[in-house]
């Protein structure tokens, strides 16, 4: 048989093969499926020396809840996190909904973004992913009022990651945030500076955070527009360029980094001075 031949009659067994798994199953092998981590205690991790930490819990505590749920912010709220993090984006009825992703075929069963979907439409999906999600039928999306709602409850700090990035919505977001008497206590975090320009127009005195995963000159003087700003980095990429991390602290910036898990990470972080870090799995003492 030649190898044109070859080629055809295998890319329809592969075809007929896709359709037997059936439209459901395909989809979900598409992503990965979010399994639990260990938990940790920042007092056994801890390294020999007396740095003040903040830890925030990413996502929740997704280590062990699936991801951006109120299962997960109730969790990680009762475990004392000075922090929650959380991820937002828009629908279509104004609603600003917690989920990390906009397609929301990574954790929910369905396809496409959810800036098309109203509120109720989203919350009609069942969610699919993420940690221990068998042992939660009943998880769903989450609204960032009701993951406000969640941090006052338990006096952790919002740290919101907006990652709808239409400058229409910026003020609907804002007067969210005053609207619950937040302006003071949260934490505004964006890989997008546009976004972090728009807010700071309408509010110098937010506190916010420059998401980037690479330390660079560039990235500094674009969190340096933005007056009460800090630089959040991925701690992964950065761990081998400490003198990268000082620049941050000489440049009058909050340094903080995601996602540190383990013990090793945690105290070249600390180390370097950095105050606030993201975890999925290390709980505060």
């Amino acid at each position: 048989m030649g190898k044109a031949v070859q080629k055809l009659a295998m890319a329809g067994v592969a075809a007929v093969a896709s359709t037997a798994l059936g439209g459901v199953m395909y989809r979900h092998m598409r992503y990965k499926r979010i399994k639990p981590k260990e938990l940790k205690h920042f007092p056994d991790l801890q390294p020999n020396n007396e740095r003040e930490i903040h830890l925030t819990a990413h996502r929740g505590l997704s280590a062990v809840y699936p991801e951006n749920t109120a299962l997960a912010f109730e969790a990680a709220g009762k475990a004392g996190f000075y922090a929650l993090e959380c991820d937002t984006h828009c629908t279509t009825d104004g609603t600003w909904v917690v989920l990390h992703d906009g397609q929301i075929k990574t954790m929910f069963d369905g396809t496409g973004d959810v800036k098309t979907y109203s509120y109720e439409e989203m919350l009609q999906k069942k969610m699919t992913n993420g940690a221990n999600i068998d042992k939660y039928p009943e998880a769903r999306i989450c609204t960032l009022q009701e993951y406000i709602d969640i941090c006052k409850k338990y006096g952790c700090r919002p740290m919101i990651e907006v990652k709808d990035k239409r400058m229409e919505k910026m003020q609907s977001l804002y007067d969210l945030l005053v609207q619950n008497d937040i302006l003071e206590s949260c934490i505004i975090i964006s890989f997008h500076i546009s976004v972090l320009r728009a807010l700071y127009a309408m509010d110098k005195n937010l506190e916010m955070w420059y998401l980037i995963e690479y330390i660079s000159d560039k990235k500094l003087c674009e969190a340096k527009e933005c007056g009460n700003a800090g630089i959040a980095f991925c701690a992964q990429y950065n761990s081998p360029r400490p003198e990268a991390i000082q620049k941050i602290h000489d440049n009058g910036l909050t340094a903080a980094c995601w996602t540190v898990d383990s013990k090793e990470l945690l105290e070249k972080m600390m180390n370097c001075g950095v105050k606030y870090i993201t975890t999925n799995s290390i709980l505060p003492e």
